[in-house]
């Protein structure tokens, strides 16, 4: 049924069913009035009509609660099996018994052999996990899967690349590369998550390529799923020189959401970029990056940008960064800041450089901006709560 709904043919299917229904009821209709000896012809296919709807009624019923009970026998059954196949494979992993007898549940039971095989992969860690990883191939069905992932139901083709993704295959991840170019979102979205995770360099820049054009959920998901390889540093170090700014906020957005160091060689061009987004987004992340030149002289730029977005992030660098060298400025940015936020991120700032940074925002209190002292009050109340706050 399935293959039939995700056909090329269903569109014209869906049309064509209803109109052959009332066909087929038409029709019966007439058949059961012909044979109804009533001398009135509106009597007569009046009582076929209701003949036939009462009949088609009761097939309904009697063919759903047929239905039911088939299917609670064949789940008992497959439970069963289930249970067998897992008391085999616990001994195949664990014990080293043959897999002569998983071999034969395979060919016999697919479905109910890949839900056993899938469920031991959550609980079986070690040599253990990796005998029953060595199984799949032996039993010929990691080509089944390979058959759904460019099938059409993309229900199976996910599932089947959640599967094949832990072979870690040559074979296989090939099967999911071309999975790229499935029409389904949510099976290129899993082939995506899959080659980022296991996939191979060259496989992994590919799917680096899609990042800007991928809906930003997926990106998010695809960050947590990438791992530290040569193909990442070389996306990354390509991608901070890259003329579109689509690109670089992407590879921003993956330091961020990563949270750990990551080397991006000279980065004063990022500083200055002309779009305002980038530079909000590259001091927001600067903490994160490992840069050929200075971070105090970076920041500095960040805190003479004309944009206040852009010297909030700045000033939150700063203090991430303890650039205590930065203190006269950070105070002289507070002196002049018109905005809360970024009063609040400079504020911070100095609460968190400690000695001399701290005594010049202590002089902020006595401000005669309203807003000013308001906001330093707050920052070294919270400052002096905190636990090890000096006082």
């Amino acid at each position: 049924m399935l293959r039939i709904l995700y056909s090329r043919y269903w569109p014209l299917l869906a049309k064509l069913m209803p109109l052959a229904a009332f066909v087929m009821y038409l029709g019966a209709v007439l058949m059961v009035g012909r044979h109804l000896t009533l001398a009135n012809p509106y009597s007569r296919y009046a009582l076929a009509w209701v003949v036939v709807q009462s009949s088609t009624l009761f097939l309904v019923t009697a063919g759903l609660l047929a239905n039911k009970w088939i299917g609670v026998r064949l789940a008992d059954r497959a439970r069963l099996r289930a249970d067998r196949i897992a008391e085999q494979m616990v001994g195949f992993a664990l014990n080293n018994q043959p897999e002569a007898e998983l071999l034969r549940y395979a060919q016999r039971y697919r479905k109910d052999f890949l839900k056993v095989w899938e469920g031991s992969l959550t609980s079986l860690k070690g040599s253990a996990r990796e005998r029953v990883l060595a199984l799949l191939p032996m039993t010929g069905l990691d080509r089944l899967l390979q058959a759904k992932v460019v099938g059409s139901d993309p229900g199976q083709a996910v599932w089947a690349i959640s599967l094949l993704r832990e072979l870690k295959q040559a074979g296989s991840l090939q099967t999911i590369e071309e999975a790229l170019q499935h029409p389904a979102e949510t099976v290129r979205a899993s082939a995506c998550f899959a080659l980022a995770a296991h996939g191979s360099d060259i496989q992994q820049e590919k799917v680096f390529a899609l990042l800007p054009a991928l809906p930003f959920w997926q990106r998010i998901v695809l960050f947590q799923q990438i791992q530290d390889s040569p193909a990442l540093e070389k996306y990354l170090s390509l991608t901070f020189r890259s003329p579109d700014r689509t690109v670089v906020l992407a590879a921003l957005e993956f330091v961020l959401s990563r949270q750990r160091i990551q080397s991006v060689g000279s980065a004063a061009e990022l500083a200055a970029s002309p779009d305002l987004e980038v530079r909000i987004k590259f001091f927001k992340a600067l903490p994160l990056l490992a840069t050929a030149e200075d971070p105090a002289s970076l920041a500095a730029t960040g805190l003479s940008d004309v944009d206040w977005r852009v010297r909030a992030m700045a000033a939150r660098a700063c203090g991430s960064l303890h650039l205590s060298s930065l203190t006269a400025t950070l105070a002289a940015k507070l002196s002049m800041s018109e905005q809360a936020a970024e009063t609040g991120h400079i504020a911070r700032a100095l609460a968190s450089l400690g000695g001399e940074s701290l005594r010049r925002l202590r002089s902020f209190t006595n401000s005669d901006n309203d807003m000013t002292r308001a906001v330093t009050v707050e920052v070294l109340e919270k400052a002096l709560l905190a636990p090890g706050g000096s006082r």
